[in-house]
């Protein structure tokens, strides 16, 4: 039998921890507000709208480029586990890279270079390119050919402690 001041004891650990489910969520009010004042009004469209997103072919991994209240924001959204309970997940959003401007390709709007201008006046620090590649592909023992479409995705991010460079690629229909 165990003594009540151990469960006691263990009861305020778990609490302190912040182990189930609500211990992965944020709990302090200003982190939220933080997280919702970096999303909020930009030129082209509202706050939030989604720019751009490719979804992975397995369980809600997807890569985003949304609008911002000064510009654009890229990001690779995940689901993870709960380390403190393997029943729960949460949502894992790693920024690739904030940007100023957005251009898009007129041919097709999935197609596009995102940059930020530093203060110098110069682009090249912080970028995300996007390429349509087209490949075309024998079918072996056949004269068969096979043609698909991939959007490759390019994430530079050269500020201090950030990875310098992610790549991405998804099919061209997993892609809006």
């Amino acid at each position: 039998m165990r003594s009540p001041i151990r469960f006691s004891a263990m009861i305020l650990m778990s609490a302190l921890m912040g182990a189930g489910c609500n211990g992965a969520q944020p709990q302090d009010p200003a982190a939220e507000a933080e997280v919702i004042a970096e999303t909020a009004e930009v030129k082209q469209g509202a706050v939030g709208d989604v720019v751009l997103r490719c979804d992975e072919f397995q369980g809600g991994t997807h890569l985003e480029v949304v609008q911002t209240a000064t510009g654009f924001e890229a990001a690779y959204v995940s689901e993870e586990y709960d380390p403190w309970d393997c029943r729960c997940t949460y949502t894992k959003r790693e920024i690739l890279g904030q940007y100023n401007q957005c251009r898009r390709s007129t041919v097709d709007p999935r197609i596009m270079n995102c940059y930020r201008i530093e203060p110098s006046g110069t682009i090249g620090k912080v970028v995300l390119s996007t390429t349509r590649v087209q490949k075309t592909q024998m079918v072996i023992g056949s004269s068969t050919t096979v043609n698909y479409s991939e959007l490759s995705v390019a994430a530079i991010n050269q500020d201090p402690g950030q990875t310098p460079r992610r790549d991405y690629v998804f099919p061209l229909s997993d892609c809006q």
